[in-house]
């Protein structure tokens, strides 16, 4: 499945490069390749997610996205730049919006907007992800 179908005209490959490191990270969970996914996080990764008061944290995240990809599927699914900013050679702040349809045992084709903010570092091999902030947009609209 195709995530994203508009990224700015003007980025660069740099951008570009990053881009991809977070359409790749949404394959691997939308797969249900937790493994393959875990590989985009760093593992000092810290965030605030919407299925937390608290913050996460590596391990949480690998034990919350393993229940969620044995209980969602994703029908369908769009990845929107927002913006993309480095500082210095190695970090970089993505925001973004996800749109999906998700099904699971309690919900029939439920539609979920995510806002995400993201800090990915480059790695030997890849950018990861080292901070995370997302909420649900029904929240943030209505909260």
């Amino acid at each position: 499945m195709k995530l994203t179908s508009w990224i700015p005209a003007h980025w660069n490959d740099r951008q570009r490069e990053v881009w991809q490191n977070l359409d790749n990270h949404w394959q691997c969970l939308i797969g249900k390749k937790v493994e393959e996914f875990l590989k985009y996080i760093h593992p000092d990764f810290i965030g605030y997610g919407h299925e937390s008061p608290l913050p996460v944290d590596r391990p949480w995240l690998e034990k919350w996205v393993g229940f969620w990809t044995k209980s969602t599927e994703i029908v369908i699914c769009e990845l929107r730049p927002i913006d993309l900013r480095f500082h210095g050679d190695d970090i970089a702040i993505l925001q973004y919006f996800i749109f999906t349809i998700e099904t699971n045992p309690v919900d029939r084709g439920k539609r979920v907007i995510r806002r995400y903010t993201m800090t990915w570092k480059k790695s030997s091999d890849r950018w990861v992800v080292i901070a995370s902030h997302n909420n649900l947009m029904n929240d943030a609209l209505h909260g």
